[in-house]
């Protein structure tokens, strides 16, 4: 059950509340799943922050700190489209059209995909946003249905705003027209992103600082319409907040406000989100998110800095796991990097921006993948499985069915047979595994 929370901003000494400082960036200090590898991939100078693969496969990246938009054509190559602009944060592209959210609203231009990638149209001003105040960054996203939506975060820690646009995310046409307020009580949703399956809009959102290590947890919330999510008045943990109250809290929005879909440590700073629905990576990653926590200053240990997993593919969230991580080492209260976003690529490989030291990753699996329907029948028991590296240095893959080893008859790289156990019928879970990482499948059997 929700409770209040008395909602002023604590004053929490300096000692208490300490930055991670910053050491050297080392590559081989990051780590990655078991068959997954990382790379630099680009540096983009000044606040690389959300990305957007643009209709000629090329990335663009929002580099706030320097006010451009830059396009990474190839590894280790940037081009700076757009210049002088207003910090820009986030970006998309719908029907060769780009669309920029930045410090004060949202701008587009049209015809943005040239041949040398230098955007040269003027800008269409769509939407005018209140800038500055606590939280400037400005996030949009283009529904599946055509509109525009676009998040603002609050001016402060814990107030009553006096513009509804703040701590909000809007709704309009997608020439900027026809403007409501779609979802409130999100003190600074950052990350915006459509689940691939059941097309909800699913958004990272921060909690209040100066109440604790510990609370009040950080959160993604699905978004509905008229929704509200509870700043500044309550959050999720069942605990009371010691604090005066000021300003005074709105108990009957605290009955009414949509509870988190799923939660994480206080303080860890959740920014950019995405759902992975390539087919290189395993199948099991399909409807999950990637989540970067960017990291705090608001905590006597350090949390966040790096990219987790949240497992979603039902729709909703069922758990959490690391997909980057090794920026930060608690040894020495010191990080290495900020994640910002992480966005699957055209050629199924994951990007993250790091505005802590400039760079984009790639993030590519190297271990054996089940093709899709891949898992079919010989003749009699014996079974096949189509795929790719299902070999590891040559060596002979292992075949679980329902955790049961099975007998491997011939393997190579592309195609392994073995022979499945007598008596299975229904779904059947199979996996395999070739001493470098494991791929699974469940498929039926009549």
């Amino acid at each position: 059950m929700w409770k209040r929370a008395w909602l002023n901003l604590l004053l929490v000494p300096a000692a208490l509340a300490q930055v991670a400082g910053n050491r050297p960036f080392r590559l081989e200090e990051l780590s990655v799943p078991a068959g997954f590898e990382v790379s630099v991939h680009a540096n983009v100078i000044r606040g690389p922050r959300h990305m957007a693969f643009g209709p000629n496969g090329v990335l663009y990246v929002a580099a706030r700190g320097s006010n451009s938009i830059v396009a990474v054509p190839e590894a280790g190559r940037t081009v700076p489209v757009l210049e002088r602009l207003n910090g820009p944060h986030s970006i998309a592209f719908r029907e060769g059209s780009l669309y920029v959210a930045q410090n004060d609203g949202v701008i587009r231009f049209d015809d943005a995909v040239t041949e040398d990638l230098i955007v040269r149209s003027p800008a269409v001003r769509l939407v005018t946003l209140p800038g500055g105040g606590q939280h400037t960054t400005r996030t949009l996203t283009l529904s599946p249905d055509g509109k525009l939506l676009v998040s603002a975060g609050s001016t402060c820690n814990f107030c009553n705003e006096a513009d509804r646009r703040r701590a909000a995310v809007m709704r309009y046409e997608l020439d900027g027209s026809g403007v409501e307020i779609f979802a409130t009580g999100l003190r600074n949703a950052v990350g915006l992103a459509w689940h691939p399956y059941t097309n909800e809009l699913w958004a990272t959102d921060h909690g209040g600082d100066n109440l604790g290590d510990d609370v009040p947890p950080e959160e993604i919330n699905i978004l509905a319409a008229g929704g509200h999510y509870g700043w500044p008045d309550c959050y999720s943990t069942g605990k009371v907040v010691p604090a005066r109250e000021f300003p005074p809290v709105n108990a009957s929005r605290c009955a009414t406000a949509s509870h988190p879909e799923f939660e994480m440590p206080a303080h860890s700073a959740p920014l950019g989100i995405a759902f992975y629905t390539g087919g290189e990576y395993p199948a099991a990653y399909r409807g999950d998110a990637l989540v970067a926590l960017h990291g705090s200053w608001n905590r006597t240990e350090p949390s966040g800095y790096k990219v987790v997993r949240i497992r979603a593919a039902e729709g909703r969230a069922s758990g959490q796991e690391d997909f980057l991580w090794g920026f930060l080492d608690l040894r020495t209260r010191t990080r290495s990097g900020r994640p910002v976003q992480a966005i699957e690529g055209p050629d199924g490989a994951v990007y993250v921006s790091d505005d802590g030291n400039n760079n984009i990753y790639r993030v590519a699996y190297s271990g054996p993948r089940i093709d899709d329907g891949g898992v079919t029948r010989v003749e009699g028991n014996r079974w096949a499985i189509a795929g790719r590296r299902l070999l590891n240095d040559g060596e002979m893959p292992r075949v679980f069915v329902e955790q049961i080893a099975a007998e491997t008859v011939s393997a190579d790289a592309a195609r392994v047979e073995f022979l499945m156990p007598e008596g299975l019928t229904g779904p059947v879970r199979l996996r395999i595994e070739n001493g470098r990482a494991a791929d699974e499948q469940t498929i039926s059997i009549e």
